[in-house]
Parts: structure tokens; sequence; C-alpha cells
């Protein structure tokens, strides 16, 4: 029985691998990958995900400081107005 399991997992994998090359062509023929906005808003990202996985180790220990809420809402604006430029400049 898990190796029906195993065969659906190789089955998503490639087929998630198959759609990103997808659009990382998509995105290299638009000249997204070049743009600072595009790296910008991926830094963004980068620096979110370490926040969020800092508070979830800071929750663990106790309750979260208060300054971290406010700074991850910003991060989320930030990443969305990015986001929302990027396709206004790049509409694939």
């Amino acid at each position: 029985m898990a190796w029906i399991l195993a065969i659906g997992v190789c089955a998503f994998l490639y087929w998630i691998t198959r759609r990103a090359r997808e659009h990382a062509a998509e995105h290299a023929a638009t000249g997204v990958l070049r743009s600072p906005l595009y790296w910008s808003a991926a830094a963004l990202t980068m620096t979110l995900l370490g926040l969020v996985l800092y508070m979830a180790h800071l929750g663990h220990e106790g309750p979260i400081p208060w300054p971290f809420w406010p700074l991850a809402g910003i991060l989320i604006i930030a990443i969305l107005l990015l986001r929302r430029a990027l396709k206004w400049r790049y509409p694939v």
C-alpha cells in the first residue's frame, strides 16, 4: 500500500517540476527574471519566511514580542504591492 503513495508523490513532484519549468521559461522570455521588482519581492518573501519561522520558534518559548506582528504585516503589504507592480509591468 505504501508503494501507491510513493508513486503518487513521485507523479506529483514530476508534475510540479514540469509546471515550474514552463513558468520559468515564460518569465525568462518576458524579462521578469532580470527585473529588480522580481528580486525585491523574492528577497522580501524570504525575509517574511525567516521572520515567521523565528516567531514560531519564539512561540514555543513564550509569548511573541509585539514588534514582530506589525513587522510581519508591513512585509506582507510590501510583498503584495510588489507583486501587483510586477503584474502591471509584466502581464504574463
